[in-house]
């Protein structure tokens, strides 16, 4: 009977999918990790010492590999990395034993192993900072020893980023104005994956949720624009300390001040001439009124 397994990962962890050929490995020529809602199209396909990626499916080029290439006592485990809710399903796990003289492996046999992959998604947390507070927004990078690409983003920002750390320096040229020099990474070092974003002086202007998502190995893009599934998404809210109105209470109350001076100025001045007014006509009449006694 098949081997079947259910293993749960968490998004962006690298999984192994075990899978062991029972006869002689010296005698594999073609190992084939197959799944079956992708079609003609597989998972990987290893056959007479290399890959073939001719019909491989497009979400797993260059993140399959076999555990052993040597197949050492039949192991033809597969290597799958950075998972995303995208690749749950069943796996399937076939060998093809002797010469191989065919273009398309396509194996039909029942398979070795079945494993059924379910990946959790990405954690999801709201938290909630004063204006003009700094906030600590967590991202723990489950493989952490070659990260080349850190980016946090925010999705009404568009192409613009929050922040985008690569080879050891930040790269601000795409970075949106409102964050130039309001971010930094918790740790530089990246100790035990921890890409967490610091945002200082928060205001009602940085509400939304905020993707981070990192790129291992070595990077040689001009531009990072990493579109896998965020390890962390956190939604920021910011509410507005007690006493203030809002971001802007002190500018908001100067200008309602000076409203109100620019308004009892002319009123004043108003009242101050009709005065002048009726003291000149009294001043007028009372001599008038001598005379006639």
């Amino acid at each position: 009977m098949n081997n079947q397994k259910i293993i749960t990962a968490e998004s962006g962890q690298n999984v192994t999918l075990t899978c062991r050929a029972p006869n002689n490995s010296s005698s594999i020529s073609v190992v084939e990790w197959s799944r079956a809602d992708l079609g003609e199209e597989y998972v990987l396909l290893y056959r007479d010492g290399r890959f073939d990626t001719d019909d491989q499916h497009t979400s797993f080029k260059n993140r399959v590999d076999l555990q052993d290439r040597q197949m050492k006592d039949g192991d033809v485990s597969l290597i799958l990395k950075d998972v995303t809710t995208n690749d749950v399903g069943s796996y399937e796990c076939r060998v093809k034993t002797g010469n191989n003289r065919r273009k398309r492996a396509n194996l039909s046999g029942e398979p070795i192993s079945i494993i059924y992959l379910s990946v959790d998604p990405p954690d999801q947390k709201i938290i909630t900072a004063e204006s003009g507070q700094d906030v600590t927004l967590t991202c723990r990078a489950p493989n952490s020893s070659s990260i080349s690409i850190v980016e946090w983003s925010r999705a009404d920002l568009g192409d613009e980023y929050v922040l985008l750390y690569r080879n050891g320096q930040f790269d601000p040229d795409e970075q949106h104005p409102s964050f130039k020099n309001r971010v930094d990474l918790q740790d530089r070092q990246m100790k035990d994956g921890d890409v967490s974003l610091i945002l200082k002086d928060v205001t009602i202007n940085d509400v939304g949720s905020y993707e981070c998502r990192v790129k291992t190995g070595n990077n040689r893009r001009k531009r990072a624009n990493l579109s896998g599934e965020p390890i962390s998404i956190i939604t920021l809210s910011v509410v507005v300390p007690p006493g203030q109105t809002g971001p802007s209470a002190g500018v908001i109350i100067g200008l309602s001040v000076s409203a109100v001076l620019l308004v009892a100025a002319p009123v004043g001045f108003l009242i101050f001439r009709k005065y002048k007014q009726r003291r000149s006509r009294d001043s007028i009449q009372h001599p008038s009124d001598m005379q006639q006694l």
